[in-house]
């Protein structure tokens, strides 16, 4: 849309005129875009549906929400996301969590499925590592990132972080994601991005084939997309021919000339072709009266 919003006016627009902002998941989604942008003359930033889902908190082990349990023990006023950055979380020595910036480097609590008790989360002093490099370490040598889903889990967690200091837990948030709900996976962002540059950079426009992480208070121009109810049709297409048209060859090569004159007259978007094979096996048959 050629008018200039902010991301949650976009999303609001999109969702009561179509049915959500745009996702982009595969190369005839890019194609799509493509052609929508050069139709409207556009060679700016647009907004299309992928945001950071900073609400979102979870635990490491199979993406575990934290809003799936009912135990949390988070300092007084945490959750503060200072400077926009803090989407990882910790334990301090008092078994309070805390969130901060991802890259801190700290020890780390792993979590071994394969024990019991508080034999089962594993204290790593040294070396102090980012959040991303701690939960490779983890998932490498134990099983994951430790969580706490009760408070036993916590007091147990604290016998570690009281001797060893604030420790990464397997808490983090931030994960990018699609307006619609679709989970955000082989973005081709810009070199450097998303970076965050000042906080708050919680949403995505594309330009030129690419995606920034902007403000969603950024005015931008915007696309939607609409999910049209699937229709088929039947087409009954009569031949003269010497027999050739049981050949799967011939027969292949009418579907594509058939499919290259849909293309011509602009038919062929969301549009599959294909022969309706018959209970017999076949695709053609003859005639009565030229039997």
């Amino acid at each position: 849309m050629m008018t200039l919003v902010t991301w949650p006016v976009a999303q609001n627009y999109c969702r009561v005129m179509y049915t959500d902002l745009a996702t982009i998941l595969s190369d005839t989604d890019w194609l799509r875009f493509e052609k929508e942008a050069a139709s409207k003359g556009l060679t700016t930033s647009a907004w299309v549906g992928l945001y950071n889902d900073i609400n979102s908190w979870r635990w490491s082990i199979n993406d575990l929400p934290l809003t799936s349990v009912t135990y949390t023990n988070w300092r007084t006023g945490q959750l503060d996301n200072a400077g926009g950055k803090e989407t990882c979380g910790l334990i301090d020595t008092s078994g309070e969590w805390w969130d901060v910036p991802c890259t801190d480097l700290l020890p780390f609590i792993c979590y071994n499925a394969n024990f019991s008790g508080a034999a089962r989360f594993i204290g790593i002093r040294s070396p102090s590592m980012t959040w991303p490099q701690a939960q490779t370490y983890c998932r490498t040598h134990h099983t994951d990132l430790a969580s706490s889903l009760n408070s036993s889990d916590n007091d147990m967690l604290l016998q570690v972080s009281s001797i060893q200091g604030e420790s990464w837990i397997g808490l983090y948030t931030g994960t990018w994601k699609w307006s619609d709900g679709t989970n955000a996976s082989n973005i081709p962002w810009a070199p450097g991005q998303p970076d965050n540059a000042g906080g708050y950079e919680y949403c995505a426009v594309v330009n030129n084939g690419l995606f920034y992480d902007v403000r969603c208070t950024n005015l931008h121009y915007f696309f939607c997309h609409t999910i049209y109810p699937a229709r088929s049709q039947i087409m009954r297409l009569q031949v003269k021919s010497d027999g050739s048209v049981f050949d799967p060859a011939v027969q292949s090569s009418i579907l594509d000339q058939i499919k290259q004159k849909l293309e011509e007259k602009g038919m062929l978007e969301n549009t599959t072709v294909t022969w309706k094979v018959q209970p017999d096996g076949n695709i053609f048959h003859k005639k009565k009266d030229d039997l």
